[in-house]
């Protein structure tokens, strides 16, 4: 599969936010203290989740997986990053497959950690029609792909030092350009 331009203009984009927020931004910080008594630049970490799927056509059911990396810097009031994932849902009749990344912003309170996202992904989807329909080149239609947009947020809850549960939504907004 030959990932289209579009696709390459994201990767482009989210490769200058990751190097932008891990450039330090020149900006000095004067404390009173020697050294401040608590301080986190910045964190990776990963994850895996569970995921379940509606897709559009099919049953309302879809189980799969997401894994995915972010990078977060802590600001003094807010943590932006980059996040990259990988979603892959298997159905009866559908099977998604979306990798990608964006820009994630989260807002530490504690051990709760509200964030939102916005990632641009290269997504393929997979039919398993009993007949499928004929395109106009007398092929039959199985499978098509799009750039996705996803958009959505949650809630990190820090368990321990090092294991955090998670609760989310993502929307996703698919451009199929195949056949109709």
């Amino acid at each position: 599969m030959q990932i289209p331009w579009t696709a390459r203009k994201s990767f482009i984009l989210i490769t200058f936010l990751l190097v932008m927020s891990v450039v330090p931004s020149g900006v000095q910080r004067v404390a009173a203290q020697a050294t401040p008594a608590r301080t986190k630049g910045a964190d990776i970490s990963v994850f895996g989740t569970y995921t379940r799927l509606w897709p559009d056509y099919g049953p309302q059911q879809n189980n799969g997986v997401t894994f995915g990396a972010f990078y977060t810097r802590y600001l003094s009031w807010v943590s932006p990053g980059v996040e990259f994932r990988i979603k892959i849902a298997d159905g009866e009749t559908v099977d998604e497959k979306t990798y990608g990344g964006g820009a994630r912003v989260e807002k530490p309170m504690g051990r709760f950690r509200p964030y939102a996202d916005f990632l641009i992904s290269a997504g393929t989807i997979n039919y398993h029609f009993r007949t499928p329909p004929i395109k106009p080149n007398g092929q039959p239609y199985l499978s098509d792909s799009s750039v996705v947009y996803t958009y959505g947020g949650g809630l990190d809850y820090d368990l321990t030092k090092s294991f955090s549960a998670r609760a989310e939504f993502q929307g996703e907004n698919w451009s199929m350009g195949g056949y109709t």
